[in-house]
């Protein structure tokens, strides 16, 4: 189960919390909890960036499968690896079916036509970072924590960019919040084991996606027009997620799809 995305404060009361004690606390960060790379990035963003209070939030996307009870075991880890380092406050997890749908499901046809990019992976790394927002807005305008990483050895994930990443930083910076992505140019997977353990395998005690590698060949090799996907983030996928973050402004339920199909329909999206 999951708490909608547009009440936040129902968010923290179903867990004990309060916004205006929350808020309080300096430094304070609202932390992406899902695989170990999110959590080697909460440890980092602790020991580098003074964040001594993290808020973890998974985010449903719908198109998960496997045991739920791993977040909250993943939680528990997070709480463990930084048990004298920084206090951990009790998981949320928060979603938005209609803000996913318009991203990435509506008008899936008309962004492959016109932008001969395809994948639900892409505008969904972006979903997650946009769901937290309303989260980090009422606790102060607090920096968001991110696992995402540029590269991942020899595997390109094209979901998890440079070019993405910044676009990523750029919208929540429209909303007033920080995006930090600490372990964004870890190449090492061995390195990121080393933060959270070397129990802990890359890819395990994590939730699997029904989508995953779906931008991949037979073979599993990633190759991408280069020019087509920077097009892609400059006309669809960055305005996007601007044009939900100025809806927020007006209302805190906002018409997805309306918003996106006026970002389709503008001169940008050429």
């Amino acid at each position: 189960m999951y708490i909608p995305v547009e009440q936040p404060e129902y968010a923290l009361t179903s867990v004990g919390l309060d916004s205006v004690t929350l808020a309080s606390r300096p430094g304070l960060a609202v932390t992406a909890l899902a695989g170990r790379d999110s959590i080697a990035a909460a440890a980092l963003a602790v020991r580098e960036r003074g964040i001594t209070t993290l808020l973890p939030v998974s985010v449903a996307t719908g198109t998960e499968y496997g045991d739920e009870r791993e977040l909250a075991h993943a939680a528990e880890r997070l709480a463990a690896l930084l048990h004298d380092e920084a206090e951990v406050l009790p998981h949320i997890r928060i979603g938005s079916p209609r803000m996913w749908a318009a991203l990435n499901g509506r008008f899936s046809t008309v962004v492959r036509e016109r932008f001969h990019v395809s994948s639900p992976c892409l505008a969904c790394h972006l979903y997650v970072h946009l769901a937290r927002v309303p989260l980090a807005k009422l606790l102060g305008d607090v920096p968001v924590v991110t696992g995402e990483r540029e590269s991942h050895g020899c595997r390109v994930k094209l979901s998890q960019t440079a070019l993405g990443i910044d676009a990523e930083i750029r919208v929540l910076s429209r909303a007033g919040i920080e995006l930090l992505a600490p372990i964004r140019r870890i190449r090492d997977g061995e390195e990121i084991g080393a933060i959270v353990g070397d129990s802990w395998a890359q890819g395990a005690k994590q939730l699997g996606c029904v989508h995953s590698g779906n931008y991949a060949t037979l073979d599993g090799t990633v190759t991408y027009d280069e020019l087509a996907y920077a097009r892609y983030l400059h006309g669809f996928f960055e305005p996007a997620g601007v044009a939900i973050v100025e809806a927020w402004r007006e209302t805190a339920e906002p018409n997805y799809e309306a918003v996106v199909r006026t970002v389709l329909a503008g001169p940008d999206a050429a």
